[in-house]
């Protein structure tokens, strides 16, 4: 009697599959934010030019890629905090007015993409645990 071997197939599991998407999403959202951000920073701080806020992260981080995401942090914080930054005296009253309403809508929908990564990593690491 001879004894055949059979070649089990491994298929991925559902969490391994769920972990290779989102690290494609997060990828690509690195790279589209680093793209954004490379386009319209210099747009956005000349908006927002008389905020000192803006012009000491300028000063402070400078150019390159860190430096532009940093930048680009500061720009999100007028925008989504304003009256904080107001109150704390880093911008004027109606600084974020001056941002164009369909830039605040892509910075608003690449921040939530961000959001909702980092909010599957998290569950995904408490479902692997």
């Amino acid at each position: 009697m001879t004894c055949h071997k059979v070649k089990h197939m491994t298929y991925p599991t559902t969490t391994g599959l769920l972990g290779l998407t989102l690290i494609i999403s997060i990828w690509i959202n690195n790279l589209v934010m680093a793209w954004f951000t490379y386009r319209n920073i210099n747009h956005l701080e000349n908006r927002l030019s008389n905020c000192t806020c803006i012009s000491d992260t300028k000063a402070l981080w400078q150019g390159g890629l860190i430096g532009r995401q940093m930048r680009l942090n500061m720009v999100v914080t007028v925008i989504t905090l304003p009256k904080a930054m107001y109150r704390r005296g880093h911008i004027t009253k109606n600084a974020h007015h001056s941002v164009p309403l369909q830039l605040k809508l892509r910075i608003w929908g690449i921040y939530s993409w961000l959001f909702v990564n980092c909010t599957c990593l998290a569950i995904l690491a408490w479902l692997i645990k």
